[in-house]
């Protein structure tokens, strides 16, 4: 079984270090574009990346077809990351956690602790490298959002055992520090 790909693979958007800087539907800052009119409905990257979390992070190899496709990656190994900080939190503190994860600060491409380094490109420059941190930021913290909603669905006191059990495999064999 092949690992799930990202429709917007064909999307025509802004690249920054190999990634698409895809529009998002969040009230978060960033240079990401905001979706408008009908598109509001469609699912937006970080939808597809909460949507396929289950099935990819079975897979040990992942084959990029397109620029949204490593923002998917990264998504999905951030999402892995945001799960093992709130094993046994309430959705409040979860909220706290993941708020706090989002902000600070984590390497980028062109950084020597950055885990895709194959798969994106480095900046080409320092105006480059702010603005794909700032995009990963916007992508952290909408990320983290919507996934409490997702995780504290039907409990706010505990995380839902069906998504906390992902905590022990890992994506591509890699986990984000």
């Amino acid at each position: 079984m092949p690992a799930y790909h990202s429709s917007l693979n064909n999307t025509n958007c802004k690249q920054i270090c190999s990634m698409g800087l895809l529009p998002l539907k969040t009230q978060y800052r960033g240079p990401a574009p905001p979706m408008h009119g009908a598109a509001q409905d469609a699912p937006d990257i970080i939808d597809e990346a909460l949507d396929f979390f289950k099935a990819n992070v079975m897979f040990r190899n992942y084959d990029v077809q397109g620029p949204a496709d490593r923002v998917l990656v990264y998504l999905t190994l951030y999402i892995h990351l945001c799960l093992t900080k709130i094993v046994n939190k309430s959705k409040g503190d979860a909220n706290n956690v993941l708020y706090q994860l989002a902000i600070a600060n984590f390497s980028i491409p062109g950084d020597s602790k950055f885990a895709l380094g194959g798969f994106v490109s480095n900046p080409k420059n320092r105006g480059e490298a702010d603005q794909v941190r700032q995009y990963i930021t916007q992508l952290r913290q909408e990320t983290g959002k919507r996934l409490l909603d997702r995780v504290f669905a039907y409990d706010e006191s505990k995380p839902d055992k069906f998504w906390m059990m992902f905590t022990k495999r890992k994506f591509l064999n890699t986990v984000l520090t």
